[in-house]
């Protein structure tokens, strides 16, 4: 019988070892991405053989990413007919199609873009978003800081959260787990970036670059400001040179957010998979 327990903070060393081990791009197999959303989803971990395992235990039936480690075969024989979730296409192989129920789930597809492409908003495609970024510099003078002053940051996402609508109770918790994740930067090895306009913050972002991948696990601007949005982005993306890819994650859903981020022209979505094995 496999033990868990519940994900907590100071964990985050314990698990992002292996984490780091995921060669997929996906944003659940962050240590960013976990240690948020722990309380949320109730997420439990254990160790088998040198092999991660994450749980969620927000429903009646737990569900589980895939296993990341030494032994993934053997952590889901261990496992038995238990629900997957987030699971990419490379991974797929490691179940039949005779033996399991596959199910394509968009919602929780990840949009991964050009890290370049978002830094410069070059080319046809991305007139509009050049556009508006050009009049954000013009009708501004501003200042990018990265990592700034956490007090700072949090009122900022404060304001925010008032202002913009919630598109679901996922929206509703991510205030109170954007601020533990600014409060805790440091030891979940996150960034923080932000843009001034006359030393008020208009645009901000938390993420972390894991290989050639930078993750933005939030996002937000006050749109008071034309062309924050588009400024936040090229900034943020602009402070990791190395970056090659830049995965924005899902969109729950949501219409509205579905067009945004298919407005910003992602190279691919990273296709995801419920896996039911029978």
């Amino acid at each position: 019988m496999l033990s868990f327990k519940k994900l907590e903070k100071n964990d985050f060393e314990c698990i992002n070892k292996y984490l780091l081990l995921d060669t997929t791009r996906s944003c659940e197999k962050t240590g960013g991405a976990l240690m948020m959303w722990r309380d949320f989803y109730s997420i439990k971990w254990t160790i088998f053989d040198e092999t991660l395992i994450i749980r969620y235990d927000n429903e009646a039936t737990p569900s589980y990413l895939l296993p990341i480690g030494k032994n993934v075969k053997g952590a889901i024989e261990a496992l038995g007919n238990v629900t997957y979730i987030g699971v990419c296409e490379e991974n797929l192989s490691y179940f039949s199609k005779q033996t399991a129920e596959i199910i394509p789930h968009r919602d929780n597809y990840d949009y991964i873009y050009s890290a370049e492409a978002l830094r410069t908003f070059k080319g046809k495609s991305l007139h509009g978003k050049k556009n508006h970024l050009n009049r954000f510099k013009a009708t501004y003078s501003y200042e990018f800081i990265l990592d700034g002053d956490k007090n700072a940051l949090i009122e900022f996402f404060r304001l925010i959260d008032e202002k913009q609508p919630h598109y679901d109770e996922t929206g509703v918790a991510e205030f109170e787990e954007t601020i533990d994740m600014v409060e805790n930067r440091e030891l979940f090895r996150l960034h923080t970036g932000e843009i001034r306009v006359n030393g008020k913050i208009v645009g901000a972002s938390v993420g972390a670059q894991i290989g050639d991948t930078l993750y933005v696990h939030i996002e937000k601007a006050d749109r008071e400001y034309t062309g924050s949005y588009q400024a936040i982005v090229a900034e943020f993306a602009s402070a990791f040179p190395s970056a090659e890819f830049i995965n924005r994650e899902d969109d729950l859903g949501e219409e509205g957010l579905r067009k945004s981020k298919l407005s910003y022209k992602p190279l691919y979505l990273l296709e995801k998979y419920i896996v039911i094995p029978h």
